[in-house]
């Protein structure tokens, strides 16, 4: 039953992962369409990024009233219900009203399902679960881009990809008894929801909370590796387009990897190396200006990312209190869409002060202030840390 209960759970973090990378994507030819200017996509990803800060942070009182299955059906309906209303927008207001529900969504799934897999399940299921929502953050530009390639539409791909949010929502619904299995730790709908300020009075909260804003480092290397690829190493736009995607491919591999390994290696050494392994592959980067270096040091970025977000997820039961751990998990992720809403773009301003050349080093910076954040969660926690 455990088992029957991960698969629905891991189908669910697909669904999550669906619109995150599509409209990105699709934008270059949906802002036409749309009447709207290309840089307005920053306003509808602050806008969505927004309402999934808000969902993370009240997720943890709807899954006390409603509980986690609940608030995860939900979600799917608004992400599919968006999805399908994004297909059918004429402009750039509307586009904006419709995607507030997939901010809303993804923060509540991405909260209550990290929640009921850390207290679940082993930091194994941990990893492959994010490797999921990397699966979907794969398959949504794929198929964008097939449809585009056959005359297909943007609005094609949106109306598909509601569909099949549709099909994992009735895959959800119908597993509700799984959910109420026996010998599950605990009853969400019993435990108190603890405020934010009583939250973060937690030892180790805060410096845990800004351990993932500065992840934001995952998130600045997707948006802007290309470009310092293009302008930094001055590497040809297609060859540059096709080393991005070593990033996507990395962090799923690396998650699905790990995820073997995961059970017996501790979470602090899986952090703490893959750090070392980052902060050797931007040495390198600076170094270098082989192709097929740049490939594989690229590709071992992305790998290193790949288990530290769920190692850190799912420390979060091992190192605070269980009651606590639902809230914390909550903030963690608004903490974590906060700093790629504002670390990520702020790059590009630094960018224009100091260039494009600037990228490896404000990676650097990020990797640090991730390691000080870390280590001082471990302490405070009183988990092993070097």
């Amino acid at each position: 039953m455990a088992t029957l209960l991960l698969l629905v759970i891991y189908s669910a973090f697909i669904s999550l992962g669906l619109p995150d990378s599509v409209l990105g994507t699709a934008w270059p030819v949906m802002h036409g369409e749309l009447h709207a200017s290309v840089s307005s996509l920053a306003i509808v990803n602050v806008c969505v990024s927004l309402c999934t800060v808000f969902s993370s942070i009240f997720a943890q009182k709807a899954m006390r009233k409603f509980g986690t299955y609940a608030v995860t059906a939900f979600s799917i309906v608004l992400t599919f219900t968006a999805l399908f209303f994004i297909s059918r927008v004429n402009s750039i207001y509307l586009l904006i009203l419709f995607a507030l529900p997939l901010g809303l969504g993804g923060g509540a799934i991405d909260t209550a399902l990290n929640d009921y897999v850390a207290r679940n399940y082993s930091p194994a299921q941990m990893n492959f679960l994010h490797a999921f929502w990397g699966l979907g953050t794969i398959i949504a530009p794929i198929l964008l881009s097939r449809l585009l390639a056959s005359g297909g539409s943007w609005r094609s791909a949106y109306v598909i990809l509601s569909a099949i949010q549709t099909v994992i929502f009735i895959i959800v619904l119908l597993s509700k008894k799984l959910w109420k299995k026996d010998g599950s730790p605990y009853d969400e709908k019993k435990e108190k929801a603890y405020s934010i300020a009583e939250l973060l009075r937690v030892p180790g909260a805060l410096p845990s909370c800004l351990a993932f804003t500065f992840y934001a480092f995952e998130g600045v290397t997707i948006s802007w590796i290309a470009s310092y690829l293009v302008f930094g190493k001055e590497i040809s736009a297609s060859d540059a387009a096709s080393m991005t995607s070593m990033v996507y491919l990395g962090i799923t591999a690396g998650r699905i990897i790990t995820g073997f390994i995961a059970n017996r290696v501790k979470e602090s050494i899986m952090i703490r190396t893959s750090q070392a392994f980052i902060l050797l592959a931007l040495l390198v980067l600076m170094m270098t200006e082989s192709h097929v270096l740049l490939y594989a040091i690229i590709f071992i970025m992305g790998f290193s990312f790949g288990p530290i977000y769920p190692a850190m997820v799912h420390q979060s039961v091992t190192c605070f209190d269980t009651k606590y751990s639902a809230g914390i998990i909550g903030l963690q992720m608004s903490f974590a869409y906060i700093g790629g809403m504002i670390i990520t773009p702020f790059f590009g301003i630094l960018s224009d002060i100091f260039s494009l050349s600037f990228f490896p080093y404000y990676m650097l910076l990020l990797l640090a202030l991730n390691f000080i954040c870390t280590t001082l969660k471990n302490r405070r926690t009183r988990k092993t840390s070097f």
